[in-house]
């Protein structure tokens, strides 16, 4: 009953019922082991001890590893040992008493994220990957419960590459408080990786638990930094001046003929030539239309366009994305640096214009040769932005990068080509 209405949400209830279970005198081993695992959900070790100890089935090697994951937990490794020891091999939690008993002998604690022992698999959660995407109605439910933040907890701390993604997934659509106190612990902490630490903090600034410019610890490449790269309020719903609503459906076909890979860039430049007259005060028709001339290597004209731009409307970053770029393409590194140095980020602006600002930088930074600031902006764009293309194509050269010794499979597939030209 505890575990079903833990399920349910109903934590109250559910910790009412555990506790009279433990006043209860088991029938059989199951009934122990029930009641070791409700209690287990509520991290109450101590009850677990006292109520296997005082149960007929203590003995039973599924009670056995309950109460010896209950003495890790409290630090009573000794005892731990002892009834971990009595778990076999073969035995359904085998497997983790085993792992468990490898930690105890080497004094060392299991790679989760509150360094602690957890007592349960996520296949041993009443949850599948398939039923949290197989009715939506289900799905916000259970997307609700603490039971499920538990769950994704477990999955992290079993295999954080494997399921990792979905795990995240939960946390970010949880309202639960506990999914926000997770991520914190995520973020603050040292387990996982860099990515899985600046996925935490991208959550958190979208749950409105980070502040604008507010300076975040976090652990990257061995080192607590204190990163403030969430300055930038992302709002998906900002827009770039006002397009008048007869020309929306012009426009938007022009934006999604631009994105094939097969684009008419010519017919594309005349169409904009068209659009720009008649609404001269939304800038950015004369955007589109430098990155048609760009495409058409006009590439003059289109600078032109852009510098206008980013005089103008210093806040509209994709202008300053794109020139940026022109000038890296061009080998015109002085004139990038001054235009990155002159850069101040907008308070807000559409997530997807801070993508393209922190893919140009990646490349601008890439070209200077200074490989770490490269990575830690595609690192960056990758998590607010992993679908977009730009971002997955420079994601594929730079997610094995290791800052340490300066070098990836593509860094030194670069060197080779250059030092062979």
């Amino acid at each position: 009953l505890s575990i079903f209405l833990l399920f349910l949400g109903d934590e109250e209830g559910a910790a009412e019922a555990v506790s009279r279970a433990i006043t209860l005198e088991a029938p059989n081993p199951d009934g122990t082991i029930k009641v070791c695992e409700a209690l287990s959900h509520f991290k109450r070790h101590r009850d677990i001890l006292e109520t296997a100890d005082a149960s007929d089935f203590k003995n039973d090697p599924h009670v056995r590893f309950y109460t010896g994951v209950a003495a890790a937990n409290l630090g009573d490794h000794e005892r731990a040992i002892w009834d971990l020891n009595c778990v076999p091999t073969r035995h359904c939690k085998g497997g983790m008493a085993q792992k468990y008993l490898r930690h105890l002998k080497n004094k060392t604690e299991p790679n989760t994220i509150r360094k602690d022992w957890p007592y349960l698999l996520p296949e041993e959660y009443y949850i599948g990957h398939n039923l949290l995407k197989k009715d939506k109605t289900l799905n916000t439910a259970l997307i609700s419960q603490r039971y499920t933040v538990d769950f994704a907890e477990a999955l992290l701390n079993e295999k954080p590459k494997e399921t990792g993604d979905i795990a995240m997934q939960i946390l970010e659509l949880s309202p639960h408080p506990e999914a926000t106190a997770l991520l914190r612990l995520i973020l603050e902490g040292t387990f996982g990786s860099d990515q899985l630490r600046m996925n935490a903090a991208v959550i958190l600034t979208e749950k409105g638990e980070i502040q604008q410019d507010e300076a975040v610890k976090i652990l990257s490449r061995g080192e607590v930094t204190g990163q403030n790269m969430f300055s930038v309020c992302l709002n998906p719903e900002f827009k770039f001046g006002e397009l008048p609503p007869e020309l929306k459906p012009s426009h938007k076909k022009l934006v999604v003929e631009g994105r094939k890979r097969s684009a008419n860039w010519s017919k594309i430049i005349r169409e904009y030539e068209k659009l720009m007259p008649k609404a001269p005060q939304y800038y950015p028709f004369r955007y589109n239309y430098a990155v048609g001339l760009a495409q058409c290597k006009r590439l003059r004209e289109a600078e032109t366009i852009l510098r206008s731009l980013v005089a103008e409307h210093p806040e509209y970053l994709f202008a300053r994305a794109t020139l940026l770029t022109l000038l890296g393409s061009t080998d015109r590194l002085d004139e990038a640096k001054e235009l990155v140095q002159a850069t101040e980020l907008p308070k807000e602006t559409h997530p997807d214009a801070y993508v393209a600002w922190l893919v140009s930088l990646t490349m601008y930074f890439e070209a200077i040769e200074e490989n770490a600031n490269a990575f830690k902006h595609i690192q960056f764009a990758q998590t607010i932005a992993p679908d977009d293309p730009n971002v997955q194509e420079l994601w594929e050269d730079w997610e094995d990068y290791d800052e340490e010794k300066d070098t990836s499979p593509y860094l030194m597939f670069r060197r080779i080509m250059s030092a062979n030209m």
